[in-house]
């Protein structure tokens, strides 16, 4: 077996992962659940002509090896939300980035409804520039190369500023996480405006904290994967709970 990894924390540190404990022993309700063997199109819907996904026992494997990729929940999630998963890297490209969109609406201008899913045929090619500058939407940004970092950001397509000032506090650089292909246990809570996320590998786990200091909160919306051309994932056991308090 191989030991897993551990490193010395901060005060700071310490009292950030008693409330993640804490929030992981709260009262969760399954709000939606796929194991991933079965038919991905029936829980999924799929942005991006270049993208290929498919699924068997391993589970779902999206490749976008020639374009961008977002594959969405058709459940749309309200209030506080855990979202948990299995995901294993399989490219060994090492540009680019895997983001996870919490509770995704559109901004309600020029056509882009609150629910994605009634303008999914404007956003054929899953440009970068079809979410920031028309949704609002928690994201959060891991397996990203060449600096292995972990970003967060809320968007505010109203602003109509791009990525600009949509960072969240909290981003942390050279993880070592994500580098030999195993799979990884991410587990997120979303709390109103506070984001943890944790990634359990076999021999390391991390805790990220991010804060949405001075943006509006996200209570509802689609929740998604999105890849970046050159890169390919695998994903399964995928659960949201919504909080029961």
């Amino acid at each position: 077996m191989i030991p897993v990894q551990v490193e010395m924390v901060s005060a700071e540190e310490t009292e950030e992962r008693n409330i993640f404990e804490v929030l992981l022993r709260s009262e969760w309700t399954c709000a939606f659940f796929d194991s991933s063997c079965d038919d991905w199109k029936l829980r999924w819907f799929l942005d991006g002509e270049k993208a290929e996904v498919t699924n068997d026992v391993e589970g779902i494997t999206i490749d976008a090896t020639d374009g961008y990729a977002v594959l969405w929940t058709k459940a749309s999630f309200e209030g506080d939300l855990r979202i948990e998963y299995d995901f294993k890297r399989i490219d060994s490209h090492n540009i680019g980035v895997n983001i996870v969109y919490i509770q995704a609406t559109g901004d309600g201008q020029n056509g882009h409804a609150v629910d994605i899913s009634k303008w999914s045929d404007r956003r054929t090619k899953a440009a970068m520039s079809d979410y920031f500058l028309n949704m609002n939407t928690y994201h959060i940004s891991y397996a990203a190369y060449p600096n292995d970092y972990i970003r967060g950001r809320r968007y505010l397509p109203l602003k109509n500023e791009g990525l600009k000032g949509t960072e969240l506090s909290g981003e942390i650089e050279g993880t070592r996480v994500f580098e030999n292909h195993e799979w990884i246990h991410i587990t997120i809570i979303k709390r109103y405006k506070d984001l943890f996320i944790e990634f359990r590998h076999p021999s390391k786990v991390l805790l990220c904290h991010f804060v949405n200091q001075d943006k509006p909160g996200i209570d509802q919306g689609h929740v998604g994967l999105r890849l970046m051309p050159g890169r390919i994932s695998r994903f399964k056991n995928f659960r949201i709970s919504k909080s029961s308090n």
